[in-house]
């Protein structure tokens, strides 16, 4: 797999660009040399709003222990979040695990493993992501096989499937579960994971049939954060159809018995 050049943070809408690099600056006198790269990913670097959502970052540290700073990160990146109004989804990573295949577990947070690093992968070898600190993916990361894409692309499908069983009907869970639903169909069809969840919805609008697409504009709608209260109860009541839609157009081999309970357990 050929890489492609990451994003220049500069690139990037403020608040995003600013607390990612208030980050960097804070991690480096916390860090010091323990601090290796940090990359900025996710789907505030294709939002279609000059907003910052969810602030995904992948940090990756030596392998020497620093659990220890593990308060003073936090207290960091909350003091950030307090002042730009952002929200952090950060994982912190050993060099030595971002060089394996294996899922890495999170540097201090050691029950906690990345369920998605292929997919990571793919993406941030792919372009994108933005570089903060230190060397590109490129220079790090081994890219992933298929196999590995399509067995966490089901696992994705698990946990839409496991918030379905839970009975879960609020509007963010469903728009997550209709764009994420989405983009899964496209990367199975098209073997590129290299998209937001927004662009899955707006290429499903252009691949399912329109018995879709209300609920699929009704996701794109509340994704702009522009739902009407008739798009939120559409996203209710199409929730449960849609995943298991997507469940029965996958072509994966599924070793549940036909029926049984998901068994996604979070990471």
């Amino acid at each position: 797999m050929a890489s492609i050049p990451p994003l220049e943070l500069g690139a990037i809408p403020q608040p995003a660009s600013r607390a990612w690099e208030r980050l960097r600056d804070e991690l480096l006198t916390i860090l010091g040399d323990d601090l290796i790269a940090i990359w900025a990913h996710g789907g505030t670097l294709a939002s279609r709003q000059p907003r910052a959502a969810d602030l995904d970052t992948y940090v990756i540290v030596s392998g020497r222990p620093i659990s220890s700073k593990a308060e003073r990160i936090q207290a960091s990146e909350d003091a950030i979040a307090a002042d730009l109004g952002v929200d952090w989804d950060s994982w912190y990573v050993t060099i030595d695990q971002a060089r394996q295949a294996d899922e890495p577990t999170h540097a201090f947070r050691e029950a906690r493993r990345d369920t998605s690093w292929a997919i990571h992968r793919a993406q941030w070898l792919a372009g994108r992501c933005a570089v903060v600190h230190g060397p590109a993916p490129a220079e790090i990361v081994p890219a992933p096989s298929w196999p590995e894409i399509e067995a966490e692309l089901d696992r994705e499908l698990e946990h839409l499937e496991a918030h379905v069983a839970a009975g879960e009907t609020d509007p963010y869970e469903a728009t997550y579960a209709v764009l994420n639903g989405s983009r899964i169909l496209r990367a199975v069809d098209t073997r590129d994971v290299a998209v937001s969840k927004a662009e899955g919805g707006t290429w499903a609008l252009e691949h399912l049939p329109d018995r879709w697409h209300p609920v699929l504009n009704a996701a794109l709608r509340n994704h702009d954060a522009q739902a009407t209260p008739q798009d939120e109860a559409l996203l209710a009541a199409d929730m449960a159809p849609f995943v298991a839609m997507i469940r029965e157009r996958l072509p994966f081999s599924d070793d549940r018995a036909r029926g049984a309970a998901p068994r996604f357990s979070g990471c």
